[in-house]
C-alpha cells in the first residue's frame, strides 16, 4: 500500500511484525508529557479508531525530517531542543495533511479474523488465548481487537462470551445436567457467577431458562 504513518496512543503497547511473506522497514518517534496532552486537547494529535494509517504523498521528505529530528535531539542545549520541538510540530503538521488510507488495509485481516471467529463459535470451551491469536496474524493486541470488532461487531472476549452462554442455553434445553456441571463444562469460574452472567444476557436464570425451554 506504500509508505504510511500512523500514531499509537500514549501509554499503549503495540507489537509491529509484517504480514506473512513481506518485509517493511519502520521508524518510530516517541515523544510523552504535557505538551502531548495539549496536542490531544488542540487537534495537532488525532487519536483515530478507524483509518490509522496516513498515506504519506511524500514520503522521503517526511522521512528527511524525521532524521533531522534524531539529530537535533543529540545535540545537547536548550535550543537544539527547542528546534526539535518545533520540528516534531511539523512532522504533526505533515500528518493531518496527509490522505487517510480507506480500511481496505485491513482486508487481509479480516479474512483472519472472521475465520477465527467461525472457529471461536463452533468450539467455544477451548481455552482461546487471544494474545497469541494477535501475534499469529502480526497485530498487538489493541489493534487486533479493534480490528476484530470492526469484523465482527463483537469484541473478542464479549464474542467468546456470547458464544459459551448460546451453548450453555443448548445443554439446559437439552440435558438434565445439574447447572453446576454446566457451569463447569461452559468455563465459568463457578455456578454462582455463571447464574449470574446467564441471567444478565439471558433474562432468566439458568433454572428458569431451563423449566421454559427444556425438553421435558
Amino acid at each position: 500500500e506504500g509508505p504510511c504513518v500512523f500514531i499509537t496512543f500514549p501509554g499503549v503497547p503495540f507489537h509491529y511484525g509484517s504480514p506473512e511473506g513481506t518485509v517493511r522497514s519502520q521508524v518510530h518517534l516517541c515523544f510523552r508529557g504535557e505538551r502531548v496532552t495539549r496536542y490531544c486537547a488542540e487537534g495537532l494529535i488525532t487519536l483515530r479508531e478507524t483509518q490509522l494509517f496516513r498515506r504519506l504523498r511524500n514520503p522521503e521528505i517526511f522521512f528527511r525530517s524525521m532524521l533531522n529530528l534524531f539529530q537535533l535531539l543529540k545535540i545537547p542545549g536548550c535550543v537544539p531542543h527547542v528546534r526539535a520541538v518545533l520540528q516534531l510540530e511539523e512532522l504533526l503538521l505533515q500528518i493531518q495533511e496527509q490522505p487517510a488510507v480507506p480500511d481496505k488495509l485491513y482486508s487481509h485481516y479480516m479474512n483472519d479474523l472472521l475465520i477465527l471467529r467461525d472457529k471461536i463459535a463452533l468450539d467455544p470451551l477451548r481455552d482461546w488465548d487471544f494474545c497469541k491469536e494477535a501475534l499469529r496474524i502480526n497485530l498487538s493486541y489493541v489493534h487486533f481487537r479493534r480490528i476484530f470488532k470492526q469484523a465482527t461487531g463483537w469484541a473478542p472476549g464479549a464474542f467468546l462470551l456470547e458464544c459459551r452462554l448460546r451453548q450453555a442455553e443448548k445443554l439446559l434445553m437439552s440435558t438434565h445436567d445439574r447447572v453446576s456441571e454446566i457451569a463447569q463444562e461452559c468455563r465459568f469460574n463457578d455456578v454462582y457467577h455463571f447464574s449470574r452472567i446467564f441471567k444478565k444476557h439471558c433474562g432468566h436464570s439458568p433454572a428458569d431458562f431451563r423449566k421454559r425451554y427444556g425438553n421435558r
